[in-house]
C-alpha cells in the first residue's frame, strides 16, 4: 500500500506544479506530467510482479504454454501504455493524438492475440472434425 500512495502523492504534487507551470511554461509543464507518469509507473511496477509470479505458477500447475501467458501480459502492458499516452497527450492538449494513440493500441492488442485466436480456431477445428 505504501507504493499506492506514494503514486497519489507523487501525483498531486506534480499537478499542482504543473498548474502552477502552465501559465509560464506550457512545455515544462508538459515535460513534469509525463516525468511524474513515468515514476508512477516505475512503482505501479511493482504492483504487478506478484501478478506475473501468479500468472506462473498457474501455467505451471495447469501446463500452459507459456508463450500464451507472455501474450495475456503484453496485452495488459499495451493497454496501460495506451492508457498513460492517452492521456499525456490530452494534457498537452493535443487529443486527436490521444485518440490515434487508442487506435494504435487497440490494433496492438489484437496483433498480440492473433496466436490465441488461431489456437482457438485450431481447437474448433478439432472439435467438429475440420
Amino acid at each position: 500500500m505504501e507504493g499506492f500512495l506514494q503514486c497519489i502523492a507523487l501525483g498531486l504534487l506534480g499537478a499542482l506544479v504543473a498548474i502552477v507551470l502552465r501559465d509560464r511554461a506550457k512545455e515544462q509543464a508538459v515535460l513534469l506530467t509525463i516525468a511524474c507518469c513515468g515514476l508512477m509507473f516505475a512503482v505501479a511496477a511493482r504492483f504487478l510482479q506478484p501478478v506475473a509470479e501468479l500468472l506462473a505458477r498457474l501455467r505451471r500447475a495447469g501446463n500452459l504454454d507459456g508463450d500464451m501467458v507472455a501474450i495475456l501480459l503484453k496485452t495488459a502492458g499495451v493497454a496501460l501504455l495506451t492508457e498513460v499516452g492517452d492521456t499525456v497527450c490530452a494534457d498537452a492538449g493535443e487529443g486527436s493524438l490521444g485518440k490515434m494513440i487508442r487506435v494504435c493500441g487497440g490494433a496492438a492488442a489484437l496483433y498480440l492475440a492473433l496466436p490465441l485466436l488461431t489456437a482457438v480456431l485450431d481447437l474448433l477445428e478439432q472439435m467438429i472434425g475440420g
